[in-house]
């Protein structure tokens, strides 16, 4: 990891400048002189003008730095902050400096920051109320004035305004005199992107918050430590009632896949994660409990690992009895953590293929024992341990019902297929979980057939429910007669399969398994790694 300085190049308002940061003691030959330190790494990024108009500020970065040197081009260190009109040597004594975004293939050895998108352009959000707990413990970066109890911020002209005031963008830094309990109360935040739980919640959250103007909406972005992050994702992606165990894991998990890097489904916006299920959910401090805390602080710095790498530690609500293979719901190569693996105690029966439309139907009906089945925990009882924004419903065994005029209205709303009826959803190709990823869609218009394939297990859930469907591991029941009146959705589990499955891992810290013993059981193959501990931090 690159140490050193982080040194900014700035250019004239309104244009491109670059980041460099130093590791070693050569400047590049372009840059010929003596004593620099050599660029290991260049980015270009945004400049914009101060309040002030005076100087220029990079849009990332520790510390603000600012420049009265109109016209030329300034460096500043990013640690220190200090400034030169010309390119300087290292300044010694500054902190040793990451690119905030975290990078695939990085192995931190201290507690690193994170960017957090609380509020996404795709929300077209205009209007957003913060409360600072307790006042006066937050300040605005760009003008350097306290807040005292809250802020009320709309978009206007693609500018943020507030109190008389307006900025294309808005920095709230806590105090260094502040206590470590500050926080910010932020509503509303949208939860539940696209799925049939989405509401719009009140978060309060810790660190600073950068918040600006993206395509006519507010880009929200909340930087904070890793581990004080992490003690909000494993009370919003499940409840803190849960034992210790399952938090244990959750984090740990949770921790593995953000700083595995893989997917970064929003590197646009400069984002380690968002908020949401298409991440991982982080719903604020509102729900952390001393035990929750416990659970949380257990694991610190601790990761799986496979081999050298960290594990990309994927994780779904149910599997509903049996993971699934991680080929077969992402593209790219096998991969040997993630296996097709009965979520039981019991070892797989050879003889079982759920890949196979008969086997997978008796699976279902028979509903065989599993950790995230009611056999371990009771229906009743699972709204008790699960994330505020979870609906209570059957995770494990569920029925969905269509008519044919309301399959005809949802292919066409959600693929654009018009049929004028349609007479067979027909399943192709089934995962080891039994998880279809492919399935044929036959159908007749104005007297011809029609058929249209959806080719993956997302495109298939997306498709068959407005709100996303639970789950593709589903089999179809059709009323007999041509056209069919009704089609019948018999499913198992809730999401994608892949790796730990929650309400299993909660059924087995309830028949007392450690979380070692939980993470063995969904990522075989895997080691418990610490990279850093509070002391390294």
């Amino acid at each position: 990891m690159p140490s050193g300085h982080l040194w900014k190049r700035f250019t004239p308002i309104g244009a491109r400048c670059w980041i460099a940061w130093s590791s070693a003691n050569a400047w590049p030959s372009s840059w010929s002189k003596p004593g620099r330190p050599h660029i290991s790494g260049i980015r270009s990024v945004n400049v914009w003008p101060t309040r002030s108009s005076i100087g220029w500020m990079i849009r990332r970065g520790n510390t603000s730095s600012t420049t009265a040197c109109s016209g030329k081009t300034a460096w500043f260190c990013r640690i220190c902050g200090r400034p030169r009109c010309s390119v300087p040597a290292l300044m010694p004594g500054c902190a040793t400096i990451r690119s905030l975004m975290l990078k695939r293939g990085d192995i931190p050895r201290t507690e690193p920051r994170i960017r957090v998108g609380l509020v996404l352009p795709e929300d077209h959000q205009t209007t957003l109320h913060i409360t600072f707990s307790p006042p006066r413990s937050y300040q605005i970066r760009e003008t350097g004035i306290p807040v005292s109890e809250s802020l009320s911020l709309t978009v206007e002209e693609n500018r943020i305004r507030w109190e008389g005031a307006s900025s294309d963008r808005l920095t709230l830094r806590r105090l260094p005199s502040a206590s470590v309990d500050t926080s910010l109360r932020l509503h509303p935040v949208r939860a539940g992107r696209g799925f049939h739980w989405e509401k719009h919640i009140p978060i309060e959250v810790t660190g600073d918050l950068i918040l600006s103007v993206v395509e006519g909406g507010m880009l929200v972005v909340n930087e904070l430590p890793l581990e004080d992050y992490l003690m909000s994702v494993a009370t919003s992606e499940m409840g803190a009632e849960c034992p210790t165990a399952l938090l244990e894991a959750q984090t740990i998990v949770a921790r593995s896949w953000l700083l595995a890097a893989a997917e970064q489904k929003h590197r646009r916006w400069d984002l380690d994660a968002c908020n949401d299920d298409c991440c991982q959910r982080y719903q604020g401090r509102g729900h952390i409990t001393p035990h929750s805390r416990r659970g949380v602080l257990n694991t610190y710095g601790q990761v799986l690992m496979v081999g050298d790498e960290i594990c990309d530690a994927r994780y779904s609500k149910s599997c509903g009895g049996m993971t699934e293979r991680f080929e077969n719901v992402w593209p790219g190569p096998a991969q040997s953590c993630f296996r097709a693996l009965p979520d039981s105690a019991t070892p797989p029966d050879p003889a079982l293929r759920l890949s196979q439309e008969q086997d997978f139907q008796r699976w279902w009906t028979e509903a065989p024992p599993s950790f995230c089945s009611p056999s371990y925990i009771p229906e009743p009882d699972l709204p008790r341990y699960l994330g505020s924004v979870d609906e209570a419903g059957s995770y494990f065994r569920w029925t969905l019902t269509y008519s044919q005029e309301e399959l005809c209205r949802l292919l066409r709303d959600q693929l654009g297929l018009n049929v004028d009826f349609v007479e067979e959803l027909q399943p192709l190709k089934r995962g080891e979980s039994g998880r279809l990823i492919r399935l044929a869609i036959r159908g007749v218009r104005e007297g011809q057939p029609v058929r249209s394939v959806l080719e993956s297990e997302y495109e298939i859930r997306r498709v068959l429910h407005r709100g996303f469907l639970y789950s593709s591991a589903f089999f179809v029941e059709s009323t007999p007669e041509q056209p069919p009146s009704r089609f019948t959705l018999h499913g198992a589990g809730w999401g994608h399969g892949v790796g730990l499955c929650q309400i299993g891992a909660l059924g087995m810290a309830l028949a007392g398994y450690s979380s070692q013993d939980i993470l063995r059981h969904y990522y075989p193959g895997t080691e418990l790694s610490t990279l850093y501990t509070k002391d390294s931090s």
